[in-house]
């Protein structure tokens, strides 16, 4: 039987999935993958390589390259997703956070990138597609400059960013939509569709936090220069922004639980109260019902030709009688 290779994961002839190298000015010009392209440039530029890690000879050349540091080495081979980011004076690896991608259409769904940036390029790994690497390699395609690797990184993060960004917008515009529909007059159950966005809110505030803290941890280390410590905490402030929103998304989400659990509990309470009174002013004409209905002697009215008439009329003024009783009730009561 043949496997199908995994939803997203590109299989081809080579495991790079495309090679740009950048000149001194920050052009961009696509190089048609060799079998092992170089990190290195003669012109002053630098080369930025994308390799598809469901290809596993990817891992025999970046073993070979000696610019990268062997942390980093292991990092772009491990199999592990888990948020991360270290870096020395001259080079900065880890994993990122990042959207999905479905041919030319972003996904709703938490990928994650690898990456290694040195002084000669940028190495970039995934699984699956991702939404930033090919926004940058649009972008940059497109006549857009990037003059070092390190403005290349941050051109990345900045595109997930850009991705948290618009799905923060989506979840506040489903919340806008909910929070009208429950302020309406009538009781609406939207816990389904809000348990729905709660989900995504907390999955997509857990991954932003994560990133808020490897950014600013990583920011802080003194083993980077200046250069990659003002850009790392540029980042984490961005990060430590969206991670604020959604706190405040989160918030505004316990609220809204919290209004439509108290509208479906007036509402229950309102036809439990409806509930009551027709009990209460039936039970009244039950009981005379019941009486007559005995098979016992000396039954009132039973020899009267209007009995039937008697017991209906004793039904309605019982029913009145309750009727009554409740009105004077509640009168005491609002006094």
């Amino acid at each position: 039987m043949k496997l199908r290779p995994p939803r997203g994961a590109i299989v081809g002839d080579s495991p790079f999935l495309w090679v740009l190298r950048f000149d001194a000015e920050g052009a961009a010009t696509l190089v048609s993958p060799p079998d092992a392209p170089s990190l290195s440039s003669d012109d002053g530029g630098f080369v930025w390589v994308h390799l598809n890690v469901a290809d596993l000879r990817y891992r025999d050349w970046v073993a070979a390259q000696p610019q990268i540091p062997e942390e980093a080495k292991a990092l772009l081979v491990e199999p592990d997703t888990h948020q991360r980011l270290a870096a020395d004076e001259s080079s900065l690896w880890g994993v990122l956070p990042d959207r999905g991608r479905d041919l030319e259409r972003p996904e709703d769904v938490l990928r994650h990138l690898r990456i290694a940036v040195t002084a000669q390029g940028v190495v970039t790994a995934r699984r699956y597609a991702v939404q930033s690497s090919a926004a940058v390699r649009q972008a940059a395609l497109a006549g857009a400059r990037i003059t070092s690797p390190l403005d290349l990184f941050e051109q990345i993060v900045e595109e997930t960013l850009a991705g948290m960004d618009s799905a923060i917008e989506n979840l506040f515009r489903e919340f806008n939509e909910i929070e009208d529909r429950v302020l309406d007059d009538e009781a609406r159950d939207e816990r389904r569709r809000l348990g729905g966005l709660r989900r995504q809110t907390i999955r997509l505030h857990r991954e932003i936090a994560d990133a808020q803290r490897v950014f600013a941890r990583a920011g802080q280390s003194a083993r980077i220069g200046e250069a990659a410590q003002a850009t790392l905490r540029r980042l984490s402030q961005r990060f430590d922004s969206l991670h604020q929103e959604l706190e405040a998304l989160q918030d505004r989400a316990r609220l809204l639980q919290d209004e439509i659990v108290s509208n479906l509990t007036a509402e229950t309470n309102r036809q439990l109260y409806v509930l009551t009174i027709l009990g209460t002013l039936l039970m009244p004409p039950t009981l005379v019902s019941g009486i007559f209905g005995m098979n016992t002697k000396n039954l009132f009215f039973a020899e009267s030709e209007n009995g039937t008439l008697y017991a209906a009329a004793l039904c309605v003024a019982s029913a009145a009688s309750a009727l009554l009783a409740l009105a004077y009730i509640r009168k005491r009561g609002a006094e």
